[in-house]
């Protein structure tokens, strides 16, 4: 073979070993990990477009990939979407539920379909039970407890609360201390309406939950804290399906404080750079859970459950404890957020649970009946007794239509009381077939507001009380010959001119004094105004009365 030609075939076999071994090396390199995936939905927001909480969320998701490597080897990826409640809902009704693991805000999402969703017993399950005895912290469950393995676990703990400006509200400790400020500081509060607004539904049983539990007194506590809740109502500035949007409006003075969810409050301050706003929790807090829930797809099973068990955990929840508040003893919360563990926290420590479950839907529904259906007949109605019961008589006959305009006003109080709801409940399957009922309360509701307005207006006719107006009735005659709406507008703005700081709200008069002393027995939940109703029944001629 000629030189050249050996030359070649050298060379050519040195590549082809070359090669060879370019490939064992290869496939003997080190491999690199897979990337585990897990997809969450934060459903936090009541609104379409409205994120809650997305800086907790990316804070979450970094620290659990950083601890899923460390503590597994192999890196993780989260991917967090955020969802509104409608839009859950909508995925709920037609299957499209792509996600591993569910972040919901209130419990009442996911009621009646758990068992969509995977049973896991947490690593980190036996030392919450150590450190929460019986998996319950003042009537609040931190898992489901009906069953060995839970289908969902709290995550966070959410509770309703006063959002104010400390610049313009001395804020009170308690709820008939906030009935008694917004006596004397009319329009200065916002109030939900728990249809729009899923976190604040259960804010009236709060208010009962201190006066029955924490007083000792169920029966009386009833009628206390409705007429608290009634008189918060009427003398608000207004009502909203949006307190989210409405609580945007605190720093720039439009209100002085807002009733809403912590959940919300805690969102304006931490994360869209409200600082300088403050909460109160008022006593009567009542706790409720936020859930997380398992719905891992193929292949992700493990990392989903990771996820649940790092949120759970100490590390986990010390980085929700920055923006809500946790379900773990054991970590402290951090800024303005409060930890519920805490001393001075104002839960109701004593509660009755079995009540809790029975008549918690029927408190809702009485509220809406009563107050937020009924809310402009409500303003309305509480401004004639108002007026009535700032006039002066010396009239013996005026007087009982303003007891009547008292006592129908105040009704909530005493048409539905604690005994009967045991009944009730049993008389309508477990409130189940209730719309009769509910009916029968707004008719019920719109008649005694019309009555107290009638009866208002009877007193200050009777009593002289038309000089509020000038010396001449108004020109146009209407059943009792007192103001159309219109001149109740024009009377409005007449008074609101020597005080033009208020908020022009629909037929809502400054108060001028304190509140009196038949109203301040009213807020205390006096009986001697049904005493008097009943010994001192009306005449046949009279235009309507307490039955």
């Amino acid at each position: 073979m000629r030189p050249p030609m050996k030359a070649a075939v050298i060379i050519a076999v040195l590549l082809v070993l070359l090669t060879c071994l370019g490939a064992w090396i290869y496939a003997r390199r080190p491999q690199a990990a897979p990337v585990e995936h897990v997809k969450v939905w934060l459903v936090l927001s009541p609104e379409e477009g409205l994120v809650l909480h997305d800086e907790m969320a990316r804070q979450l998701a970094s620290a659990f990939e950083t601890w899923y490597k460390e503590h597994h080897g192999t890196p993780a990826v989260v991917e967090v979407e955020f969802k509104s409640f409608e839009e859950f809902r909508t995925s709920l009704a037609f299957g499209g539920l792509d996600f591993d693991v569910l972040m919901a805000g209130t419990l009442e999402l996911v009621e009646g379909h758990e068992d969509l969703f995977t049973p896991y017993n947490s690593t980190v399950k036996e030392e919450l039970l150590e450190l929460v005895p019986n998996g319950t912290y003042c009537g609040c469950p931190i898992m489901e407890l009906n069953t060995t393995t839970p289908r969902w676990y709290a995550w966070c703990f959410h509770a309703p609360c006063l959002l104010y400006d400390p610049g313009a509200f001395d804020p009170p400790s308690t709820w008939d201390g906030l009935a008694n400020k917004c006596l004397r500081l009319e329009n200065a509060l916002l109030v939900p309406d728990p249809a729009g607004d899923p976190y604040v539904r259960d804010l009236p049983l709060s208010i009962y939950a201190y006066e029955a539990w924490a007083l000792g007194n169920e029966s009386l506590g009833w009628a206390r804290a409705w007429n608290i809740t009634l008189f918060i109502w009427a003398t608000s500035g207004n009502m909203t399906r949006e307190p989210w949007v409405r609580a945007v409006g605190l720093p720039w003075g439009n209100y002085s404080a807002i009733l809403c969810s912590d959940m919300i409050a805690y969102h304006i301050i931490v994360e869209a750079g409200h600082g300088w706003l403050a909460i109160r929790y008022l006593n009567g807090t009542l706790l409720r859970p936020s859930p997380i829930l398992l719905k891992p797809r193929p292949g992700r099973v493990e990392v989903s459950r990771a996820f649940v068990d790092f949120v759970l955990s100490k590390e986990g929840q010390s980085i929700i404890a920055g923006y809500l508040m946790p379900i773990r003893p054991d970590v402290d919360a951090r800024g303005p957020v409060l930890s519920p563990f805490s001393e001075g926290f104002p839960v109701v420590r004593k509660v009755n649970e079995t009540f809790l479950d029975m008549a918690s839907d029927m408190v809702e529904d009485y509220h809406e009946c009563w107050l937020v259906k009924p809310y402009e007949d409500l303003r309305e109605a509480w401004w004639w007794v108002r007026k009535a019961n700032m006039t002066k008589t010396t009239n013996p006959n005026a007087t009982k239509y303003l007891r009547w305009a008292l006592g129908n006003f105040t009704r909530i109080s005493v048409y539905l009381n604690r005994t009967y709801v045991d009944r009730l409940y049993n008389e309508t399957g477990r409130w189940v077939n209730k719309t009769d009922v509910v009916k029968e309360w707004e008719r019920e509701a719109r008649r005694a507001y019309d009555r107290a307005l009638e009866n208002a207006k009877t007193f200050i006719e009777q009593a002289g009380g038309l000089s509020a107006y000038g010396p001449q009735a108004p020109s146009r005659p209407t059943l009792m010959g007192l103001p159309f709406t219109e001149d109740l507008r024009m009377a409005s703005h007449i008074e609101r001119a020597l005080r033009p700081f208020l908020p022009d709200t629909r037929g809502s008069l400054p108060l001028r004094t304190q509140s009196t002393k038949c109203s301040s027995s009213i807020l205390r939940g006096s009986s001697h105004l049904s005493l008097i109703l009943r010994t001192s029944p009306p005449e046949e001629n009279s235009i309507s009365w307490l039955r």
